[in-house]
């Protein structure tokens, strides 16, 4: 094992000062969040598969709280938060360590993590590029493709550790009536305001994402059928308790039909098995009446109300 070293070093950045302030990022080189890219706070951002953590990754032999990066006059310094496997930056084991731009950090069993300033003068572009990529441009989720790569490394990671993960799958039931009366602009604001009142009453560990022309998808983490279907319920009571206006201010009662899976209850247990169950039980909850929540249970068949 390499030991476990601190480096000295002269501060990042000095000799780009006078070209504008600058902020501090980690991009996802490797692992299951490959491809992400996360802002460092101005003070101190936190690392690990916790609940809690600033930048949450689920990997094979991540701590709760694996890691730290402190901001301390214009450095940042990584830090290892007492973790069972180390923090590695550049293949050494370190406790505290000055980071510079380009540095690898290495967290469990398979994330690599790259430590880069960027000026802001210059961030725009490429984080349009990067959020471009990754999210829909209607409500601003997560989009589909990147849902199912998450979706993967998810199922992955719950049969690895013997953690339950389930899939919430739903859609409006009104927003077929809403675009033949008024029109795509506004079925497509009606969405949009959906998809940022579910956003704020979901947990903010799970993962909301555009499943669909009109549907979504919510990956709830450590979560049987049962505590997912009671956060369904809380999406379709909320839901159904408001009203969601369009770009003329007219304003439209909206219910949703939900389906839940859990990857524990599945003969095969797959991303695409547990996608395909979700979708069953959201067609069974349509077929039934609407504004309602099915749970995917193949002693049932196919499934049961909540």
């Amino acid at each position: 094992m390499s030991p476990t070293i601190t480096r000295r070093l002269s501060r990042p950045g000095a000799n780009d000062r006078g070209q504008g302030a600058k902020r501090a990022y980690v991009v996802v080189l490797a692992g299951e969040r490959m491809g992400e890219c996360f802002t460092l706070n101005a003070g101190r951002t936190t690392i690990g598969r916790g609940v809690t953590t600033d930048i949450r990754i689920n990997d094979e032999g991540i701590s709760r709280t694996h890691a730290a990066v402190l901001h301390e006059d214009d450095v940042y310094y990584l830090t290892d938060a007492g973790s069972t496997n180390g923090t590695f930056a550049n293949g050494d084991r370190v406790t505290r360590y000055p980071l510079r731009e380009g540095d690898r950090i290495q967290l469990g069993a398979s994330s690599v993590l790259r430590f880069t300033y960027q000026l802001e003068r210059s961030e725009e572009p490429q984080r349009v590029q990067y959020e471009t990529a990754l999210r829909d441009p209607l409500t601003g989720l997560f989009n589909r493709s990147y849902l199912r790569n998450r979706l993967e490394s998810d199922v992955a990671s719950a049969l690895r550790h013997g953690k339950p993960l389930s899939l919430v799958v739903f859609d409006p039931d009104q927003l077929t009536e809403i675009t033949a009366e008024h029109g795509e602009r506004a079925a497509g604001r009606a969405l949009r305001e959906l998809a940022r009142h579910v956003r704020e009453i979901t947990r903010r560990d799970d993962l909301l994402a555009r499943w669909s022309r009109d549907g979504f998808a919510l990956v709830c983490r450590e979560v049987d059928a049962l505590r997912a279907a009671r956060a369904a319920t809380r999406i379709r009571e909320s839901v159904a308790a408001r009203r969601f206006a369009d770009e003329s201010g007219r304003e439209h009662a909206i219910t949703v039909s939900l389906g839940v899976a859990d990857l524990g209850m599945l003969r095969e247990p797959t991303a695409e098995a547990l996608a395909e169950a979700a979708d069953t039980a959201l067609f069974v909850a349509k077929r039934n009446g609407q504004n309602r929540v099915e749970i995917y249970d193949p002693e049932n068949e196919p499934t049961r109300h909540v």
